[in-house]
């Protein structure tokens, strides 16, 4: 951005080649950043004070925020001082807390929704739509992901004022025709943004996800837990994102508006209805686009539960008896059920905001009956002080705080520094090539992750952004990357040595006694390491080294390649076998591939038998295999001397297990306890008089309830002495990062000669279903063939700009340019000046159909839908200003 506004006659940076293995940039900033205002305003700093300026947009926003309810408050007559108080509420809850610190965008929703709802209002009252227009084209450059969940939101509020308040006495045609120009003006002036971001959604990861990820309920946990989460403002546990938690005052709020439903029928029934839509995840998940059920419209509550203490305020001195009484009931009857979950799932979080609910009840009841001089000043500063200490329990480091997770002071520029030991200081950057780590092996510290390269100087195979490209996640998932989730498509892609290499990883990066140090892919030499660091107590598997792995088996970014492969000649192949082809042909389409020379499909990859052993001694049916005790483990026992017998053994080989069509089905729950209870009966090891019958079945029906216990999740784990790997199947709870896992490929490692057996763990009891093949894929002389031949026909002399790249190529005869450059509608290609269709090679990479000679290649990116959306907001601001002159000569016509 600093680059555009410094040059703006140079072009804007369409396509980034350090987002993995390259991406449109537009699509990676459109789901947060590009449509935020606020980001603008740290280009007032200098680079060097970006993190000051930082947290100064994260003040600057939580003002806005409070400035925003108190502009919309004050159209409700309270008074100042109340307003005051509802601004607090609204402001700091358990919900800004986290976004303030970890996604301080998310603030802006809570500016612009009062906006939206005072705009809906003045139209209702027959005012200008001019107002709304401008709200509306603000929260839809902003972003498409909250423009949605606010627009629900405002939907609902016009269906209850109008039920409650406007039903005889609104003028239905006109309201419909101002509501109706406010929404397509609006969409107009926003489509420069508004529709790349739509189309950059639909061509991502997230598309056709399980809507609601299956549920029909949430677990028992999520109820047990929803009553606390009201006033729980040091809570960080966001149950689907149910994120609520304020200071305790806003119990009485919600009871003050329900005792007074008659009175306040609109606040009243959004607190209703919202608590339905709470129980159930449906709810959740349409308000999150159709997908997880992610209960952030939760954000839009803060609004009615903050009027309803300014509310309850500005009427405490007026309240009945009775009413005093009902709200004392009522506290006592909440802290009773809350109570009683605190023995099931205690939480010491709790004792903050139960103490601050009877402290609050006592201000009311001395506001109410006292003589306080300043009231609201008194309810101000307990309401203050309730903040602080819920912001305590989430942010310190003692009790998991929020602390634990922030990086100290310069450690990111030390990581950026370090992260490789200084072992990529004499690697020249390029756009030519990636670099990696070993899997599960780079350490930084405890729940510390780095995905993104984008200030390093070299090229990192993964990445993790909102939005990925499909077609990359396809191909992920078709090559059964056990690795694969939606934000991260591709990560380490298990250390397989071909598909490293197609993607044109160089180096591997790896640190000492890690995990999986020694699974080193197949042609990664050691060319580099740091001087060793001994452990003080002179433990081996404690010293310190990093290592750089080289190979010269990369592919080139681009390429030629004159055979190609359809889908029919794959379909019964093995994921290592299609994945050995790579090498050697281009899998296209049967349409596109017309014309062009098939592969002879010659298969080198070596099929192992084996037999499944539990290790109880009994052979084990993968197809129905009832695991009842967690504690058992299995063997695959290879067969090597069938190998031997056929002359197939093969050396130098990886090993694969692919696992298909998983099928897990847990015990039922009373089954579960029934089984822990046995296996603990049966355990001996930790005494006879350990054994505790009573004791037992609460602690596992405790477990197994707050586990969610029965779900669908499982971990297959298969050991090597490389290296561990794992096929996980996560939670449903888990919303976006949830995925339907039934297949999977693990890489053992890189053997001389096959092990004996592996080891097989599963991670929970219940009945199993799944078809397991194990393969080994050898390295002989044809593999470094194919890969010499294939680097022998790259494109030279690559030239890399802001929108694409350009380079040159002679060959001999027809064939295909095929690339590890992801595919895009917004590619276009051009060969000697003239355009060429592209075509998708490799199930997700550019690629194209070239003719013999010599030839001048060029890529150029778009980004899909800017122009037509550019467009749209010219004519939507047009039509702005032509409707704005009408109404002005209007009114000097009066």
């Amino acid at each position: 951005m600093i680059e555009f506004f410094q040059h703006p006659f140079a072009g804007i940076t369409t396509w980034s080649w350090k987002y993995g293995l390259g991406s449109d940039t537009f699509q990676i900033y459109s789901y947060y950043t590009i449509g935020d205002i606020f980001a603008y305003l740290t280009l007032l700093f200098p680079a060097s004070k970006i993190i000051f300026a930082y947290q100064v947009m994260i003040i600057l926003r939580m003002y806005f925020a409070g400035l925003s309810f108190a502009y919309f408050a004050k159209h409700l007559r309270l008074q100042n001082s109340t307003i005051i108080v509802g601004a607090m509420i609204y402001i700091f809850n358990a919900y800004l807390l986290y976004a303030n610190v970890a996604q301080p965008f998310f603030t802006t929703a809570f500016i612009i929704f009062p906006l939206v709802i005072l705009g809906i209002e003045r139209i209702l009252q027959g005012k200008s739509a001019f107002y709304l227009t401008f709200v509306f084209s603000w929260m839809f450059i902003n972003n498409f992901y909250f423009a949605f969940i606010l627009g629900l939101g405002g939907i609902i509020y016009l269906i209850l004022r109008v039920l409650f308040n406007y039903r005889k006495r609104l003028d239905y045609w006109v309201t419909f025709k101002k509501l109706s120009f406010a929404s397509l003006t609006s969409l107009l002036i926003s489509a420069g943004l508004l529709l790349p971001e739509i189309l950059a959604v639909q061509s991502s990861t997230r598309a056709g996800s399980l809507f609601a990820n299956g549920l029909k309920t949430y677990p028992i946990y999520y109820y047990l837990a929803l009553p606390s989460q009201l006033i729980n403002g040091g809570n960080r546990d966001f149950y689907f994102w149910s994120a609520l938690g304020f200071s305790s005052i806003a119990f009485f709020g919600v009871c003050f508006i329900l005792l007074k439903y008659k009175r306040y029928p609109l606040l009243a029934s959004t607190f209703i209805l919202s608590f339905i839509m709470l129980l159930f995840p449906q709810f959740g998940a349409l308000f999150n686009g159709m997908m997880s059920p992610s209960n952030r419209w939760t954000l839009m509550l803060c609004l009615p539960l903050s009027l309803a203490v300014s509310e309850l305020l500005e009427k405490l001195p007026t309240l009945s008896d009775r009413t005093m009484k009902y709200l004392a009931y009522l506290t006592f009857a909440y802290i009773t059920v809350v109570g009683i979950n605190y023995y099931f799932q205690n939480s010491e979080k709790l004792f903050i905001p139960i103490i601050f609910l009877l402290v609050f009840l006592g201000m009311l009841f001395w506001i109410r009956y006292g003589k306080s001089i300043h009231p609201y000043r008194l309810a101000n500063g307990l309401i203050i002080a309730n903040i602080v200490l819920n912001a305590i329990y989430f942010e310190t480091p003692y009790n998991g705080g929020f602390a634990n997770e922030m990086l100290p002071n310069g450690a990111y520029e030390k990581l950026l520094k370090n992260r490789y030991g200084g072992l990529d200081d004499d690697i020249a950057p390029s756009n030519t090539f990636r670099v990696s780590t070993i899997s599960n092996n780079f350490f930084l510290a405890k729940d510390f992750k780095m995905y993104n390269t984008l200030n390093e100087k070299l090229h990192g195979l993964s990445s993790y952004y909102s939005l990925q490209n499909q077609y990359l996640g396809d191909f992920s998932r078709n090559m059964q990357n056990i690795q694969y989730e939606t934000n991260v498509p591709l990560r380490e892609f298990d250390d397989r040595a071909i598909l490293l290499n197609f993607l044109g990883v160089k180096h591997l990066f790896a640190q000492l006694n890690q995990p999986n140090d020694n699974k080193i892919p197949y042609g990664y030499h050691l060319s580099q390491s740091t001087r060793l660091i001994h452990d003080v107590n002179q433990k081996a598997s404690k010293n310190q080294q990093m290592r750089r792995y080289t190979t010269n088996y990369a592919f080139p970014l681009m390429y030629w390649q004159n055979k190609v492969i359809t889908a029919k000649q794959i379909q019964s192949l093995s994921v290592t076998q299609k994945e050995r082809l790579l090498s050697q042909g281009v899998l296209m389409t049967k349409k596109d591939a017309t014309g062009l020379k098939r592969l002879d499909i010659k298969n080198d990859t070596v099929e192992v038998p084996f037999k499944l052993i539990s290790d109880r001694g009994n052979i084990v049916d993968p197809s129905n295999l009832q695991n009842s005790d967690k504690n058992e483990t299995y063997r695959i026992v290879l067969n090597l001397e069938e190998l031997k017998r056929t002359k197939q053994l093969p050396k130098n080989s990886e090993l694969h297990v692919e696992i298909n069509d998983i099928k897990y089905t847990p015990f039922s729950f009373k089954k579960q306890i029934q089984f822990e209870e046995k296996n603990q009966a049966d355990d001996l090891t930790k005494g006879l008089l350990a054994s505790n019958d009573r004791l037992a079945y609460y602690k596992y029906f405790r477990y197994h309830v707050l586990k969610g216990s029965p779900d669908m999740s499982y971990n297959i784990t298969v050991n090597s002495k490389l290296g561990a790997e794992t096929i996980a199947q996560p939670r449903q709870s888990k919303t976006s990062f949830f995925k339907i896992v039934n297949n999977g490929t693990m890489n053992l490692g890189q053997f001389k000669t096959l092990p004996d057996s592996l080891k097989l763990t599963l991670s929970k009891m219940g009945t199993y279903n799944f078809k397991i093949k194990v393969y080994a894929q050898p390295f002989t002389s044809d593999y470094q063939r194919d890969v010499k031949q294939i680097q022998k026909h790259a494109v030279k002399n690559l030239s890399f700009k802001q929108n694409g790249v350009s380079g040159d190529i002679t060959t001999d005869q027809l064939g295909v340019i095929t690339s590890s450059i992801p595919y895009s509608k917004g590619w276009k290609l051009y060969v000697d000046g003239k355009k060429v269709p592209l075509y998708r090679t490799n199930q997700a990479f550019v690629g194209f159909k070239l003719a013999s000679g010599k030839h001048h290649i060029n890529l150029v990116y778009q980004i899909p839908g800017l122009k037509l959306g550019l467009t749209l907001s010219v004519i939507g601001i047009i039509l702005l200003i032509f409707s704005w002159m009408l109404q002005f000569k209007k009114r000097i016509s009066i």
